[in-house]
C-alpha cells in the first residue's frame, strides 16, 4: 500500500498558511489545476450557450476537486489528492451551490444597497468559509444553520481570523487577475492567465479550510481519516486489550466485563473501550451498572467537549431508562443547548425539563425553562408551552428572563390562523 506524507497538527495555523502556498503546485494538483484551465479556454469561442456551458463545468470541476482538498488536507494528509474520489455526493453539490450564491452578495449587494450592502457583503464573506468547513464535519443541514457558524468559529478561535484574512487577500488577487489579465490584457492568453490563478487560489484557499480542521481536530471532535489508518497500522495497547477483550468474551463474558472495569478505572481510555464495555453490560442484563458507566461516561466527555458523542450516549441510557438524566448541572445543562442547536428537539425537551425538575434553585434553572418552552413551540405543543411559560412567570418573576418569557407567553396566547 502506497505511503502518504502526513502533515503534524501541532504546527501552527501561521506557518500552515505560510507554506500551504506551495500545496497547489505538488502532487496531482497542477495537473488537475492545468486540465480544468485548458477546458475553460473553450468559453473564449464566440458561442454563447458554449460558454455558458463551458463556465458552469469548469465551476463544478475546480470546486469538486478543491472540496476533495480540503477533506484530504482535514484528515491529515500533507499532499494533494489524485482526483475527487468524492465527486458524486450531495456536499460537492451544496458546496457549489453555497460559493455562486456567495459570490452573487458579494458583487451584487453593494451595486444595490451601496454601503449597507458592502457590510452584508463582507459578513457574509466572513462566515462562507465556516459554512464550507462545516458541510465536512456537520453536513449540509448544520452547516446552513447560524448557530453551527457562531459555535464552529469559537471553537476554531483566532486562527478563524488569519484564515479569514488570508481568503480576502485571494480575492483581491483574483479581482485583481481579472482586471490585469481577463479585462485589460491580451484577449486569448489574459483570460487563460486569468482561470490559471483564480484556479490556483480556490485549491489553495481550501487547502487551508482543511489544514485549519485538522489544526483544530480535537475541538471540533473531529477524527482525521490519517489518525486512524495509523491506529489500524500500529494498534496501541488500548486496542491490544480490546483484542484480548474480545478473545475472552467468546468463553467467559463477566471476566471480559472485569478486565475491561479495571481499565476503565484507571482514567482516561479511548471510545471503543467504553462502547465494547457497554456492549459486554447490555449482554448481561447489568442495566443498573449500565446506567452508572453512562453517568460517568457522559461528564468525561462533556469535559472533553465532545457533547456530540456524550448525546449518543444519553439516549442509549434513555433506551435503559426513560426517566434518565445526567446527574450534575455541568454536564445536563451543556447537553440541553448542544441537542436544542442540533435540532435533537425531543431530546432538549427531555434534558431542559429534567435541569429545571431536578435543580429548580439553581442560576440556570430558568434559562432551561425557557429553552423547554421553546422546545414545547417547536413540537407544536401550545398549551404545554404556555403552561409552562405561566408556571416560569410565577417561579422567577424578578429573573431576567422574565422579560423574554413574558412576551414568548402572550404570542403563544394568541390565535393561529390555520394553514390552508
Amino acid at each position: 500500500m502506497p505511503r502518504h506524507a502526513l502533515a503534524d497538527a501541532g504546527m501552527p495555523f501561521g506557518e500552515r498558511a505560510r507554506i500551504g502556498w506551495r500545496y497547489p503546485l505538488r502532487g496531482a494538483a497542477p495537473m488537475t489545476i492545468g486540465a480544468i484551465t485548458l477546458f475553460e479556454s473553450v468559453a473564449f469561442l464566440p458561442i454563447t450557450g458554449l460558454k455558458l456551458l463551458v463556465i458552469a463545468l469548469g465551476w463544478v470541476a475546480i470546486y469538486t476537486y478543491a472540496f476533495e482538498c480540503l477533506r484530504h488536507s482535514a484528515d491529515g494528509y500533507a499532499d494533494p489528492p489524485e482526483m475527487a474520489i468524492n465527486s458524486e455526493d450531495k456536499t460537492s453539490v451544496a458546496l457549489i451551490l453555497i460559493q455562486l450564491t456567495g459570490t452573487a452578495i458579494g458583487v451584487l449587494a453593494p451595486v444595490f444597497f451601496g454601503v449597507p450592502g458592502l457590510l452584508v457583503s463582507l459578513v457574509f464573506a466572513f462566515v462562507l468559509p465556516v459554512i464550507t468547513m462545516s458541510l465536512t464535519f456537520d453536513g449540509v443541514g448544520a452547516a446552513l444553520n447560524p448557530a453551527t457558524w457562531v459555535a464552529a468559529i469559537r471553537r476554531f478561535g483566532s486562527p478563524y481570523l488569519l484564515l479569514f484574512a488570508v481568503m480576502l487577500v485571494s480575492s483581491l488577487l483574483q479581482a485583481a487577475a481579472q482586471y490585469a489579465m481577463k479585462d485589460h490584457g491580451p484577449t486569448f492568453f489574459g483570460t487563460l492567465g486569468y482561470y490559471l490563478v483564480a484556479n490556483y487560489l480556490t485549491v489553495y484557499n481550501f487547502h487551508l479550510m482543511g489544514a485549519l480542521i485538522h489544526h483544530r481536530h480535537e475541538a471540533l471532535g473531529y477524527h482525521p481519516a490519517s489518525m486512524a489508518i495509523a491506529e489500524a497500522a500500529e494498534p496501541d495497547d488500548d486496542m491490544a486489550l480490546l483484542s484480548h477483550v474480545n478473545l475472552i468474551a467468546r468463553d467467559d463474558v463477566p471476566a471480559a466485563t472485569d478486565i475491561l472495569t479495571e481499565r476503565l478505572r484507571e482514567g482516561l481510555a479511548p471510545p471503543a473501550l467504553h462502547s465494547r464495555y457497554r456492549e459486554l453490560l447490555r449482554a448481561q442484563g447489568r442495566l443498573p451498572e449500565l446506567l452508572v458507566h453512562g453517568q460517568i461516561w457522559i461528564a468525561a466527555l462533556v469535559v472533553a467537549k465532545e457533547t456530540r458523542r456524550a448525546l449518543g450516549v444519553v439516549q442509549d441510557c434513555l433506551g435503559v431508562d426513560p426517566a434518565f438524566l445526567p446527574d450534575d448541572t455541568l454536564t445536563c445543562g451543556p447537553l440541553a443547548d448542544t441537542a436544542a442547536h442540533g435540532g435533537m428537539t425531543r431530546l432538549a425537551l427531555h434534558l431542559a425539563l429534567g435541569y429545571l425538575r431536578t435543580w429548580p434553585r439553581d442560576m440556570g434553572a430558568a434559562h432551561y425553562g425557557l429553552l423547554a418552552l421553546r422546545m414545547h413551540e417547536r413540537l407544536g405543543q401550545i398549551a404545554e408551552a404556555a403552561a409552562l411559560g405561566r408556571r416560569l412567570l410565577a417561579d422567577y418573576p424578578e429573573h431576567p428572563l422574565a422579560a423574554d418569557i413574558g412576551p414568548l407567553l402572550a404570542t403563544l396566547a394568541t390565535p393561529r390562523k390555520a394553514s390552508p
